[in-house]
């Protein structure tokens, strides 16, 4: 299935397929699983290169992917940074799947996956340089715990990344939408943020017609201050 026919196809389910889609965008399991997962690499690809432009580019980083999926990010990443990079996503199927599409920087240890839940972090306070997370804020059970994880696992000046579609992106239609997922518009994502001790934070477009936006912030301390990108 091409591109074309993948997009069609997700944009245009019944019923009982968008309950399908439901769990697994949320949670990608099996070969259902994998199929998702390419299909957030086609719709999320300008919000992985936003990723890219605002993580700090110093040699050595400790850089954190908050639910890596199929591990598409980390790759892109680990291609063009010389990091300490660190996965963390709730499905062990994904895991699976992102050692393998990452098998020479794992075994070199460059690159190291956990499952988990951002909830509940297995990493030491203030470990990484940035944290960073596309598409999955819809997804927390609790956002309170999950931002102050998020807050808690980076070091004083560390930057936080978040990719996201505005609430007016789910709004425009009931098929966009899902039961128990918490949609956000800049201002209310900005300040739940904020409200977790991040400063600094900036909301940057990505593609304004798609509602897609890039919330950059940092944890109160020294700033790693090489941001080469645009503004």
């Amino acid at each position: 299935m091409n591109v074309k026919n993948l997009k069609a196809f997700v944009l245009t389910t019944p019923k009982n397929v968008k309950n399908l889609m439901k769990t697994q965008f949320a949670k990608p399991e099996g070969k259902v699983g994998e199929f998702f997962t390419l299909a957030m690499n086609v719709f999320n690809f300008k919000l992985y290169n936003a990723v890219y432009n605002f993580v700090p580019k110093d040699e050595g980083v400790k850089i954190l992917d908050v639910g890596f999926g199929n591990g598409d990010t980390l790759k892109r990443l680990d291609e063009k940074l010389d990091a300490k990079l660190y996965g963390i996503d709730i499905s062990e199927d994904m895991k699976v799947l992102a050692t393998k599409a990452n098998a020479e920087a794992v075994a070199k240890e460059r690159m190291f996956l956990t499952v988990g839940d951002v909830e509940d972090m297995p990493y030491e306070d203030s470990f990484f340089d940035c944290v960073y997370t596309v598409n999955t804020v819809y997804f927390y059970k609790d956002a309170d715990k999950a931002f102050s994880e998020m807050h808690r696992v980076l070091k004083d000046g560390g930057r936080f990344i978040c990719g996201f579609y505005s609430k007016e992106y789910y709004e425009r239609s009931e098929k966009y939408q899902f039961e128990g997922e918490t949609y956000y518009s800049t201002r209310e994502l900005k300040e739940l943020v904020q409200a977790h001790g991040f400063e600094n934070v900036k909301i940057k477009v990505v593609d304004e017609k798609k509602f897609m936006y890039c919330l950059v912030g940092k944890k109160r301390g020294n700033e790693i201050d090489n941001d080469s990108s645009d503004e």
